[in-house]
């Protein structure tokens, strides 16, 4: 659990505009400028190509997908991680998560109704992976996945990898606490979630648990420039695109946003983009992001000392262009470096 104050950062990559050049070169400036964590997203690319070209530049940080998506069959992203912590000497963090249902129905060809039961079955199944050796093969049985007979040609010299959890709700949130080694949160979220949603449903589900300690992972949406009003027009960027998701609405709703949210989705239907940005108020801005110079992100990253573990900034990128994303990069690692 959260000590006082947050003693770890990182950096989320992978759905921005950067290019893979600007990825490599970013992650590298990371690890010197003292980040504890760099993370891919599953967006424009997948998770774990860009993620083990970073590591092969970074000497210190640990890398992870942030996050993997369960369409990728558990066997898949079992090998995937154990070829990852390999190659990074152990530094590896396997983030996994189910994605919107609507993307798993029309890009993927199957459905979720039951994501947290399936989540907890697609982890298991990966941990049942990481026990086989050529003598003593892996069997799973359960609802939505089967193993048989999993036998692996070579013993890997990484037995297993830490497997976190991405969550929103309180359900799946309390499977991270029970069944997996962190939480990694959404990139909305705000100060009264963590303390009457998170807070509660991950010690429920550590109390039921066995695995120990759960590291809280908040990704935070971060936007800084010299000029605050420039960078709280980015932040606004992100926030009108996370607002399309409906899970979300547990972090909106009670901070009084249900309008506003309804607006935007209203906007995306007719496809115009700057309705949705204008649609986003100052007020959802200061809850829901970091914004403004360095100096203001580090007063308002202090409103989560003793809440969360580990910061993972994440840069705007719904409808940002390749400038804006560089500059935000440059300023991002300077915020909290050591």
């Amino acid at each position: 659990m959260p000590e006082t104050q947050v003693r770890k950062w990182g950096v989320l990559y992978n759905a921005d505009a950067l290019t893979l050049d600007d990825m490599l070169r970013f992650s590298a400036r990371a690890d010197d400028a003292g980040a504890d964590s760099i993370w891919t997203a599953e967006a424009w690319r997948d998770a774990f190509v860009p993620l083990a070209a970073m590591a092969g530049v970074t000497k210190r940080v640990r890398v992870g997908t942030g996050i993997a998506q369960m369409a990728r069959p558990p066997v898949l992203t079992a090998l995937s991680a154990l070829s990852m912590a390999e190659y990074s000497g152990g530094r590896f963090v396997l983030g996994v998560g189910t994605a919107p249902r609507d993307w798993n129905k029309n890009w993927h060809g199957f459905d979720v109704p039951r994501p947290v039961a399936r989540i907890r079955e697609y982890m298991e199944c990966i941990r049942a992976v990481w026990t086989a050796s050529p003598t003593m093969p892996a069997n799973y049985a359960g609802e939505y996945y089967n193993i048989k007979d999993y036998v692996p040609f070579l013993t890997p010299t990484v037995p297993e990898v830490p497997v976190y959890l991405a969550g929103v709700n309180p359900r799946m949130i309390q499977l991270a606490g029970s069944r997996a080694d962190g939480l990694i949160l959404g990139p909305l979220n705000s100060v009264p979630y963590l303390k009457d949603t998170v807070h509660p449903s991950l010690k429920k589900g550590m109390d039921q648990g066995s695995r120990g300690n759960c590291e809280v992972c908040l990704t935070r949406i971060c936007a800084v420039d010299r000029d605050p009003a420039h960078a709280r027009a980015l932040a606004r960027h992100a926030i009108a695109f996370y607002s399309l998701l409906p899970y979300y609405d547990v972090v909106l709703t009670p901070l009084g946003f249900g309008p506003q949210t309804q607006l935007i989705r209203g906007a995306f239907s007719r496809r115009d983009s700057l309705a949705m940005f204008n649609a986003v108020t100052d007020d959802m801005v200061a809850a829901l992001a970091f914004a403004g110079t360095k100096d203001d992100i580090r007063n308002q990253a202090r409103q989560f000392d003793g809440l969360v573990d580990t910061i993972i900034l994440y840069s705007p990128y719904f409808g940002v262009g390749l400038d804006d994303t560089r500059a935000n990069h440059t300023e991002m690692l300077e915020i909290f470096a050591a």
